[in-house]
């Protein structure tokens, strides 16, 4: 069972990020400062959950970690790209050990951990809006 869907108070215009991390305390971190940026936010602890909430609930962007139990972030976004629902939806990897940049994986954006927000803001509102084109 799901524990948190996406808001029903969701604007028509309001852009709902998926947030796929199995650490607590930065998934918190990001939930409130993506809110407070106007994003609505969904939430999942790992990629086999992530891949039900998005299957439900399109988002218009994935923010995953890359080290998660049950799936991790590259066996998601293999699912994910595989996935004709969701294939065209932007998927940004997280990591805070390994640098993937240089393996051929088709992800949108890579960020290191610690990431700075305004930062990762700027490369979601800008694959937001040219998924938007």
């Amino acid at each position: 069972m799901l524990a948190d869907p996406p808001s029903a108070a969701r604007a028509p215009d309001q852009k709902l990020i998926l947030i796929v991390d199995d650490e607590f305390d930065l998934v918190s971190t990001y939930e409130l400062l993506f809110q407070l940026h106007g994003f609505a936010v969904q939430t999942a602890t790992n990629g086999r959950e992530a891949l039900e909430r998005a299957r439900a609930a399109p988002p218009d962007i994935v923010l995953s970690d890359y080290m998660m139990p049950v799936m991790d972030g590259i066996q998601l976004l293999l699912a994910w790209r595989a996935d004709p629902a969701l294939r065209h939806i932007p998927y940004i990897l997280n990591s805070a050990g390994k640098v993937l940049t240089d393996m051929n994986l088709p992800f949108d954006a890579f960020f290191t951990k610690p990431t700075i927000f305004p930062v990762l803001l700027a490369a979601i509102q800008r694959l937001t809006t040219a998924q938007e084109k």
